[in-house]
């Protein structure tokens, strides 16, 4: 039975490491004085909430499936929704600059950070990200990797008019992404021979 095929292996490494702990270092300044009483109160407490909610979130999203995703990675659809929530009270002057920026710089700490990781630690990665599943191998739908992730033969087929295939027999491989994607990897058909050759053997 064919397996899915593996990328290759890559040499994990931080590109320009200084430049990468000064953009940490930075972005850490803020709630590391807020968590440390160096700010107000209220600047203790918008770090901690956004650590927890960052938390809560991306847990959230991960448990609900990659197919709700839809496009977006975890950590976008995160920062789409807690950036406006950090910011509000100050934007609409009820609130201390300060403190919402650092909340901001938490979130934005988090983001970089988690990426980072999941850049140099493959084992980061698998943990914050769902890996890939086969939903149809050699033609035949993997019917429990079909109801694990929630997607009807509807919506694959859907999937696969839009790639220009018509039947499920064309399929070598139909693998659900990370992002919520549908990649399809069709058997490879021999060339058409033209009536020219037939005549030449």
């Amino acid at each position: 039975m064919d397996v899915l095929p593996q990328p290759p292996k890559l040499k994990r490494r931080f590109e320009r490491p200084g430049r990468v702990l000064v953009l940490v270092g930075a972005l850490a300044l803020l709630p590391t004085v807020a968590v440390a009483g160096g700010l107000a109160p209220e600047a203790r407490g918008s770090v901690l909430h956004v650590l927890l909610t960052f938390g809560v979130l991306t847990l959230a999203f991960r448990v609900i499936g990659k197919r709700e995703l839809s496009r977006l990675s975890p950590y976008e659809l995160v920062m789409l929704m807690l950036i406006p929530e950090i910011l509000s009270n100050s934007v609409q002057g009820q609130g201390s600059l300060l403190t919402a920026f650092s909340g901001l710089c938490t979130i934005l700490l988090l983001v970089v950070g988690t990426s980072l990781l999941s850049q140099r630690f493959p084992r980061v990665k698998d943990v914050l990200e769902a890996p890939p599943t086969v939903l149809v191998l050699n033609g035949k739908l993997v019917e429990q990797a079909m109801n694990s992730e929630r997607i009807t033969p509807d919506e694959l087929y859907s999937e696969m008019r839009k790639q220009s295939i018509s039947g499920l027999e064309e399929l070598r491989f139909a693998v659900l992404e990370s992002g919520g994607n549908i990649t399809f990897v069709c058997h490879v058909k021999p060339p058409a021979r033209s009536e020219d050759d037939n005549v030449s053997s």
